[in-house]
């Protein structure tokens, strides 16, 4: 575990370091050691760009200390785009019943504000749907949750373990429940396939529906209770439930038997 230690150290230290210099150059700019208001745009167009910034240089990070091989393996695109497809199905339907338990759950939301700036801002928009599908696919699965399936005997223990960290570092206590659910069916893919691509593919997926569905609200807090009603969400839910069971069976087809990850044993050289 040190070096999944080592990794989220410096996940959480590039954000603190972009974020501070910006804030430092926005109060040196403006004379002031107050901390700004989130209603200044110029504030919060420095911090979505410091969160923009720091994401990426996690993801250099990880490509240039080669925690995640940059080969065919990890980047391969399956039979023909079938199992793409399915991976895509696959996190639909895990978004109805999950987010529908999400509901019922009724945990508080510590971050709906952020969450309502990004969606409004282009910067914010870029980070949901574009950096966080990249970096995190190639941090909490492919240096986490890879390095963890080569060392450990059991997968299932890597995809959990990666998956429950996946969940706590979103920080919120709405969001981890479903994070750490849509983290086991990322972290399933990723291990049956050895790419980073239908996991990628899927995040877009999952975080482009939650902005698109954010935008064409009338309402940004509508539920899927509120809008279709108690049945009408149940069904969904159900309707979700069958669908992600159909697709696991359908890649389990495509896919009989998982990447191999366990690392050879090194040949003795001595004579």
């Amino acid at each position: 575990m040190g070096r999944t230690i080592k990794l989220l150290l410096y996940y959480f230290a590039y954000q603190l370091a972009f974020m501070g210099v910006f804030l430092c150059g926005y109060m040196i700019f403006h004379h002031t050691t107050e901390l700004p208001q989130s209603t200044d745009s110029t504030y919060i167009t420095l911090i979505l760009l410091a969160q923009v910034l720091s994401t990426a240089a996690v993801g250099i990070h990880l490509i240039v200390g080669k925690y995640v091989p940059l080969n065919r393996k990890t980047w391969a695109y399956y039979n023909s785009g079938k199992v793409l497809i399915a991976a895509i199905l696959l996190i639909v339907g895990m978004g109805l019943w999950s987010n529908y338990l999400n509901e019922l759950a009724d945990l508080p939301n510590n971050m709906q504000e952020i969450f309502t700036m990004m969606m409004q801002h282009p910067l914010g928009v870029v980070a949901i749907t574009i950096m966080a599908p990249v970096v995190e696919e190639l941090l909490f699965r492919g240096a986490i949750q890879g390095h963890l399936l080569r060392k450990w005997k059991k997968p299932l223990w890597a995809i959990v373990v990666s998956s429950l960290i996946f969940g706590i570092v979103h920080g919120n206590w709405v969001q981890a429940p479903f994070a750490f659910v849509v983290g086991l069916a990322l972290g399933w893919i990723y291990y049956h396939t050895g790419s980073l691509l239908p996991g990628i593919l899927m995040h877009f997926v999952n975080n482009s529906t939650a902005v698109f569905s954010f935008w064409l609200s009338d309402d940004p807090n509508a539920t899927m209770i509120s809008t279709y009603g108690p049945e009408g969400a149940a069904l969904m839910a159900v309707a979700g439930a069958i669908l992600t069971l159909v697709c696991i069976k359908y890649i389990q087809k495509l896919l009989p038997q998982p990447a191999t990850w366990r690392e050879e044993q090194p040949t003795s050289t001595i004579e």
